[in-house]
């Protein structure tokens, strides 16, 4: 038998179900504000609890009267209040903005932010609606068409869409292009900076100013004279804002975002109101793909605005395996929802290029792990010097759903080491001579930046550091003066996102979770360029493919509205 579970801040509390943040910003609120109403203060910590799990709002109407699970060990389940009664505590409450300004805000569709991130997504949605409206004045239309005839011979329809897709970029002030690993995003964004260098030479006889930017170093390092975007926003040291923002543009005529999917709400309001509101942006990445770590999923929310379609391109068609690949349709099956298709080419090996290690069927798992390890990182660890053993950075990675627990990051990547320096040369104190790691903060001064891998030397004095500048440069750093960094054997699916490798090692935890979604199963299988090695269990792949993530937010829904009412 269930027992149910209020809306109620001391109970949630007791079950985990709220965090110490939740809980203790919600008691923050009750002090400041003398807030009494216990529905209300519960749904404060509910709001902190959704923003840590992405979402930019709670949609009250679409969880109201809802009962969910909680603790299978007590049969526990949470019922969430009627939609009015929720309604008429939270709109009597100080905590909600009205005429004076306050912690939380309620749109018209009852949708409860936290103030900023409502100021954030509006701010969002005013400028890129404000982007739309400016009127395209194409010149120079002869040259265009010219350019675009140089790169396209056929009349193929996959190549369709990827000229109308670089013709848009060239003529329009906002574009996106969503697709996955092959569909040509890089041969699109080269072509769309080079016919740019042309048009603008016929409008001015100066070079125009093109960035290229990403969310990552890894992801930066991709792009022909790539950056991150905050080493292109300028941060101010000891504050939250940059030098470059809404009333200090950036100098630029077009502006290039890759992996746009993994750039959170905050930042990609920043960044599109620090860019001129004349310069051309063009928006990439993978609608499919996981959303960002922090909240939102703006990408693939502009990507679903129905009236904006005319600025949308996906593309679909798979140039590299032509639908050829088992990674190609593994990817397909996942993002089609197809769990008992994935189930069937995963357990019929009929693809050289996938291979599913079943643990329900075997008990040797540590083995199984242990020789994929030394088979794809042996390469690597046989490799004599700095520069042989960076080529070999992307041809195997071990991914992993989470940080911790037996099949964690932490836990992966100690079993790693432990692995290659039993099979491999190691010193006198057991140290592995050689290591990979991953920065995981922004180091403006030394230029490394979260994402950035290198590899350790180590010897008797003191270990040296080897990464790879944007020009491919091989720069050399002491270990101890690296910024906060780990090992780097296995990372998190999500630390992954803006790279590709040769082969990846994906393990599948023994147990489901709330990470374990058809975003990050899809996410994982796209990094791989040649092959990818599945160890995990068929029932918790299944479950992860039915798992649909969908981050709550206004984004979709306001600009299909403030585009309505726009002629054009």
């Amino acid at each position: 038998m269930h027992i149910p579970v209020a809306l109620e801040l001391e109970n949630l509390f007791k079950l985990n179900f709220f965090s110490n943040l939740d809980y203790y910003f919600a008691k923050s609120m009750e002090r400041a504000f003398k807030e009494k109403n216990k529905l209300v203060l519960a749904t404060c910590a509910l709001v902190s609890r959704s923003l840590r799990e992405g979402h930019i709002c709670i949609d009250i109407p679409k969880l109201s009267d809802q009962v969910i699970p909680w603790s299978e060990a007590i049969n526990e389940i949470i019922k969430y209040p009627n939609k009015d009664l929720w309604l008429d505590a939270l709109i009597q409450s100080s905590l909600i903005e009205n005429t004076k300004p306050a912690p939380l805000v309620i749109d018209s569709c009852h949708r409860l932010y936290f103030s900023k991130y409502y100021n954030f997504q509006q701010r969002l949605i005013s400028n890129i609606f404000a982007r739309l409206s400016i009127p395209c004045v194409v010149s120079a239309k002869g040259i265009i068409d010219s350019k675009v005839h140089e790169y396209f011979h056929s009349t193929k329809p996959q190549e369709l869409l990827q000229k109308e897709a670089i013709v848009h970029a060239v003529t329009s002030n906002f574009t996106l292009i969503s697709g996955g690993p092959g569909t040509g995003k890089t041969f699109v964004t080269t072509i769309i900076k080079n016919i740019l260098r042309e048009y603008f030479k016929k409008k001015s006889s100066e070079q125009p100013k093109i960035l290229c930017l990403a969310p990552t170093g890894k992801a930066a390092a991709k792009l022909d004279q790539g950056q991150t975007i905050h080493s292109a926003l300028k941060p101010i040291r000891g504050s939250t804002g940059f030098y470059y923002n809404r009333k200090n543009k950036i100098s630029a005529d077009a502006v290039i975002i890759d992996e746009a999917s993994m750039i959170d709400l905050p930042l990609l309001t920043r960044l599109l109101e620090a860019i001129p509101s004349k310069a051309k942006i063009i928006l990439l990445g993978d609608h499919h793909q996981l959303s960002s770590v922090q909240a939102g999923a703006v990408f693939s929310d502009l990507c679903k605005v129905k009236n904006m379609s005319s600025h949308i391109f996906v593309l679909e068609h798979n140039f590299r395996s032509k639908g050829q690949s088992g990674i190609e349709n593994l990817s397909k099956y996942i993002n089609n929802n197809t769990p008992e298709k994935v189930e069937n080419l995963l357990s019929s090996n009929q693809y050289s290029d996938v291979l599913f290690e079943d643990i329900d069927k075997s008990k040797s798992i540590d083995k199984i792990i242990q020789n994929h390890i030394i088979d794809g990182y042996q390469p690597f660890m046989l490799s004599q010097d700095e520069e042989k053993a960076m080529g070999e950075l992307d041809t195997f990675k071990i991914l992993c759903a989470h940080n911790s627990g037996e099949y964690g990051t932490l836990q992966i990547n100690h079993l790693s080491e432990k692995i290659l320096r039993s099979q491999f040369k190691f010193d006198i104190h057991k140290r592995l001579k050689k290591r990979i790691i991953m920065i995981n903060t922004n180091d403006y001064q030394k230029k490394l930046f979260n994402g950035d891998t290198g590899v350790v030397f180590e010897n008797q004095e003191e270990g040296k550091v080897y990464f790879k500048d944007r020009e491919n440069r091989i720069k050399t750093y002491r270990y101890s003066d690296l910024p906060r960094h780990e090992t780097a054997f296995g990372i998190t699916i999500h630390k992954s996102q803006g790279a590709e490798f040769d082969t990846i090692l994906l393990i599948i935890p023994d147990k489901l979770s709330p990470v374990m979604t058809r975003q990050l199963l899809y996410t994982a299988v796209t990094r791989a360029r040649k092959k990818v090695i599945i160890v995990g269990q068929l029932k918790i792949i299944k479950s992860a493919i039915r798992s649909n993530v969908q981050r709550n937010s206004g984004i979709t829904q306001y600009l299909e509205k403030e585009i309505g009412n726009l002629n054009y």
